[in-house]
């Protein structure tokens, strides 16, 4: 077909051509509005969520001053729980106390290197400082002891221990115990 025949055709169906290039038209039209569409659900299905989350921080936020005074206190008592890695004397005089307190005696205490026989994690804000505990005394205030180092002034862990008769008092039938402690305590770094 070439334009002459076109034109001619134009001039002897004039409204069934316009028909058709308003069909046209009105499809690319469509076309065109039904992908912009499409684009501006995606974005306001993103405005939407954006502003629910903004809200729901909002709403959150009216506790904040409240939480972080609460972190602070928790941060604070977590800080004087912890014991000085530096302080070996104030360290050992916590396990003096404990044995005056528990009525046991301590047959020997001393700091042990945590880095000869475990691995240091060396990142983190705290250090532990391992003890080695022996300790003689009843298996009522042994326990007693115990007890009092996990719910104690410094956070504490007990790594390993063992637990025996005394020798002295195996002869004899007597009730003392002896027990050896790998303890652990929280320090600063």
């Amino acid at each position: 077909m070439n334009f002459a025949a076109l034109k001619s055709y134009i001039k002897k169906y004039p409204v069934g051509t316009g028909a058709v290039v308003v069909a046209v038209i009105m499809l690319g039209a469509f076309i065109f509005r039904y992908l912009e569409y499409s684009e501006m659900q995606s974005s306001f299905a993103t405005t939407v969520a954006e502003g629910q989350r903004l809200a729901a921080n909002v709403s959150h936020a009216a506790q904040l001053d409240e939480q972080l005074h609460e972190l602070e206190a928790a941060n604070t008592t977590i800080t004087e729980r912890l014991v000085n890695p530096s302080d070996l004397a104030i360290n050992l005089q916590y396990f003096y106390k404990l044995e005056a307190d528990t009525g046991v005696k301590l047959l020997d205490t001393h700091p042990v290197d945590a880095r000869a026989g475990a691995k240091v994690s060396a990142k983190g804000a705290y250090t532990p400082v391992q003890y080695a505990v022996s300790l003689q005394g009843s298996y009522a205030r042994t326990l007693v002891f115990l007890r009092r180092l996990e719910h104690g002034v410094f956070f504490s862990r007990v790594i390993s221990g063992s637990c025996s008769q005394s020798q002295s008092e195996q002869d004899k039938g007597g009730g003392d115990t002896v027990m050896s402690l790998t303890v652990e305590l929280l320090g600063r770094s």
